[in-house]
This record gives structure tokens, C-alpha cells and sequence, in this order.
């Protein structure tokens, strides 16, 4: 496992995905001089509590408080691509969106969701990410930008613990911030039930497995070419 990373690029579905899934790695390693880059993939939209309080305005709500945890993270950039929320589209338009992200910031390493998440926008960001991942190293779509080969490719457990662990990153100095950055989501407070126990418990597990107090665990991904 890299200790390091120059530049990393996550992928998330929703604003909070990546305070959620990475957050205390993304913490860990901007403090260590890491360039962390997040796009979402979504503008949100249709994470509404039932409460109503945030009905009216969620999608700029959502990207307020994306902005503030980023902050708190110490991420360098956020890209908004603005598809619909649970309705991402595995299209030519969206898929190269992604390729020329991935030319232009040239990661070396990638994050996003597992490819078998219980949630639909998670399921197809990752399927569209891991096919660009693959397709941005080749010599085609030249519009797009250089090709750029990226190093290692990622994948987060968000609410569903992941089947298999690759790599679990020690996060017991960052936990904290992560946490801090998660409590900026406060439209998201009624919408992911016991959010916080979740986080609690399974950074624990996962600290405990390498002996660490906190940890965020991941498990590396694999290209599986798809119909576009």
C-alpha cells in the first residue's frame, strides 16, 4: 500500500459519500502534502429529510455544506458534474466527462464506490469510473486529453461494510476531523439513520484489524470492461 499519494481523485456519488467512505484517509493524507481532488458525480437532489426543512433549496444546500467539509479535509478541489440524483446514466456524454477529469488532474490514485453497493448511484459511479480509469490510459479519445495511466484504483465502504478488505489506512489522529466534516451535512441528519454509531463502530473494526484504534478500510478494484 502506498503511504502517500501525491494525487488522489475521489469519486463520489453524493456530497457526504467522501467524508463517509474516506473522509479520515483524505484528512491523513492532505496533512502529509497528498493534492486530494473529490468530484461529484450528482448535485444531490433528491436527499431530502422528512421533515421538509430543506426542500426548497437542497441541491445549493448540499454544495455548501459539500464545500465546508472539504475545508475541514483539506481537499484541494471540488468538481461538480451535476447528474441527476438516482438516475445516473451510464452514457458516452458522462463517461467521457470522467476520461477528461482523469487527463486533466492525472492521478495516481483513484477512490470511489464498490461496484456492488447497495445504492444504484453507487453501484454506476463506480462501473463508470473503473471503465474510464481503464480507457484513459489508451491512445483514443484524443479530444479528451493525454493519456494518463492511473496508478491504483480504490473502492470505500459507505454503508454497506465491503465483502473483502485490501488495504485499511490508520485514521486514529484524523477520525476526529472526519467526524467534524460529517456533522457539516446537517440536510443529511434525518436522511442516513444512525450515521454516526455506523461510523463509530466501523472505524473501530477496522482500527482493531490492524491494531490501530480507527480505521477506513478499502478494497482494490478491478477494471470490468462495460457496454457504453
Amino acid at each position: 500500500m502506498m503511504d502517500y499519494p501525491n494525487k488522489i481523485l475521489v469519486f463520489a456519488a453524493h456530497q457526504d459519500d467522501e467524508t463517509i467512505g474516506c473522509g479520515g484517509t483524505i484528512r491523513k493524507w492532505s496533512s502529509n502534502g497528498s493534492i486530494v481532488d473529490v468530484v461529484f458525480m450528482t448535485d444531490g437532489g433528491t436527499g431530502v429529510d422528512q421533515s421538509g426543512k430543506f426542500d426548497s433549496d437542497i441541491v445549493s444546500t448540499r454544495k455548501k455544506e459539500a464545500e465546508q467539509a472539504a475545508e475541514i479535509l483539506g481537499v484541494s478541489k471540488i468538481h461538480n458534474l451535476n447528474l441527476e440524483c438516482q438516475n445516473i446514466k451510464n452514457s458516452k456524454k458522462n463517461f467521457h466527462k470522467v476520461i477528461s477529469l482523469i487527463r486533466e488532474i492525472k492521478p495516481d490514485l483513484v477512490i470511489t464506490h464498490y461496484t456492488k453497493d447497495k445504492h444504484r448511484d453507487h453501484r454506476k459511479t463506480a462501473k463508470i469510473v473503473l471503465e474510464a480509469c481503464w480507457k484513459s490510459s489508451e491512445n483514443i479519445h484524443k479530444e479528451l486529453g493525454k493519456p494518463h495511466k492511473v496508478g491504483d484504483v480504490w473502492a470505500c465502504e459507505i454503508t454497506d461494510p465491503l465483502p473483502k478488505v485490501d488495504f485499511i489506512v490508520d485514521i486514529s489522529k484524523t477520525y476526529s476531523k472526519k467526524i467534524e466534516a460529517m456533522k457539516i451535512y446537517n440536510s443529511q441528519e434525518n436522511v442516513i439513520d444512525g450515521i454516526f454509531n455506523f461510523l463509530d463502530g466501523i472505524s473501530k473494526v477496522r482500527g482493531y484489524l490492524i491494531n490501530k484504534e480507527r480505521g477506513e478500510a478499502f478494497k482494490r478494484a478491478s477494471y470490468v470492461p462495460m457496454e457504453i
